[in-house]
């Protein structure tokens, strides 16, 4: 009787868990594509933005790092860690080279440039 209420307990335990763990992706999930809303504007779509790019993501070999490359290039420019950092530094600097950066518009805009 009583391994039946450990073995319960345990499995209440790592529900529990995974629902945690849940929440936060969904919480994480929700703030990046906020931030992607942000910075690229409504009705632009994240993946078509990413191929017209001009960088793209691979994961870097015996790493689990994921290495930017210049698709003009073929060189190497950054690394990161997980893909949706690759994908927001690429988003950023994309948007950069373009002039195209929310702050960067405002900032012109308001000199009068």
């Amino acid at each position: 009787m009583s391994w039946v209420v450990v073995f319960l307990a345990l499995l209440a335990l790592i529900g529990l868990f995974g629902l945690v763990n849940y929440w936060g992706y969904r919480r994480v999930e929700k703030a990046q594509q906020a931030w992607f809303r942000q910075m690229l504007g409504e009705g632009v779509d994240v993946e078509q933005f990413l191929l017209a790019a001009p960088f793209e993501y691979k994961p870097l070999k015996g790493s689990k790092a994921y290495g930017i490359l210049d698709k003009r290039t073929g060189e190497e420019v950054y690394r990161v860690k997980t893909p949706e950092e690759a994908e927001a530094w690429i988003v950023t600097k994309t948007l950069a080279e373009r002039g195209q950066l929310p702050q960067v518009k405002e900032q012109l805009e308001n000199r009068g440039d």
